[in-house]
């Protein structure tokens, strides 16, 4: 035996380092797998339809725009219980009881955010669109969906640059009134290829057609990313993030008013057809 150890001591420790390393891969990549697999579950839970609308989930700082008197989400923000929503998880299905947000209720207003219930905790979040909008849609069912009808239906429109930093917040009933019009005026959703039409369009006014800028199967594209670049420093001088804030309690936050282009993103995307701001 001693003599076959010795006359085979190299192979029997390679084979045993090999084995090891096997050994090694496969707890390192079983704990990966593991870790995959529960990212996977976890991530059904970061957005879902329900009763017509689309949500995401917000954290404590996008629930604070309709909430501001929120430092916390508890289980005393849950008021009537909407429904209940079912999840894939390791161990089977899992069923959780979905809330309305109790102050937005109170106050009369429609579901902007509402609460899931799971075991470990609440889970918040914020109304994003409707299944009605999904495919190619107008201002004005837009409009129909949120509930904007009248000007009076707006609260306040906050106006802020592309960094986020506030320049105006409007409440001003005859600015308001007029901001609904020019919002009525827009029209139909003119799609990914009218917003890269629109880019190319500002692109060539601007600078003439080039070599170097081009349209391509609905995009704009460029001969390199410094081109691209400068490009896109033109396109978004001015740029606004625009929020709409409706009396129902809904709000379409951070549409992009894009004037160089000439277009506005509100849910769709549209053509502005006069300027709405100085």
């Amino acid at each position: 035996m001693k003599a076959f150890l010795k006359k085979h001591l190299g192979m029997i420790i390679i084979l045993a380092a090999f084995l090891l390393f096997v050994i090694g891969w496969l707890l390192i990549w079983g704990r990966v797998g593991k870790q995959m697999t529960q990212a996977a579950y976890r991530s059904v839970y970061e957005t879902f339809s329900f009763d017509g609308a689309h949500y995401v989930q917000c954290d404590l700082q996008t629930a604070q725009a309709y909430l501001p008197d929120t430092d916390a989400v508890t289980e005393a923000l849950c008021g009537e219980q909407l429904g209940e929503l079912s999840f894939p998880s390791e161990t089977g299905t899992v069923t959780c009881p979905l809330y309305a947000c109790k102050a937005l209720q109170d106050a009369g207003k429609k579901n902007a955010i509402v609460l899931l219930k799971q075991q470990d905790g609440i889970r918040t979040y914020e109304l994003t669109g409707f299944q009605y909008l999904d495919k190619q849609t107008s201002i004005w069912a837009v409009c129909a969906s949120y509930g904007i009808g009248y000007p009076d239906d707006i609260e306040s429109v906050t106006v802020r640059d592309q960094d986020g930093s506030l320049l105006e917040t409007i409440t001003d009933k005859q600015t308001l009134s007029a901001f609904f019009d020019k919002l009525l005026k827009l029209g139909e959703d003119i799609g990914q290829e009218g917003i890269a039409q629109a880019y190319y369009d500002a692109y060539t006014e601007k600078f003439g057609k080039t070599d170097q800028v081009w349209l391509e199967d609905g995009t704009v594209k460029a001969e390199n990313d410094t081109v691209y670049q400068e490009a896109m420093e033109y396109w978004t001088q001015d740029m606004r993030l625009v929020t709409i804030v409706l009396k129902n309690g809904l709000q379409l936050r951070d549409c992009i008013y894009a004037p160089v282009p000439g277009t506005f993103s509100v849910y769709g995307d549209y053509k502005i057809t006069e300027p709405f701001f100085s």
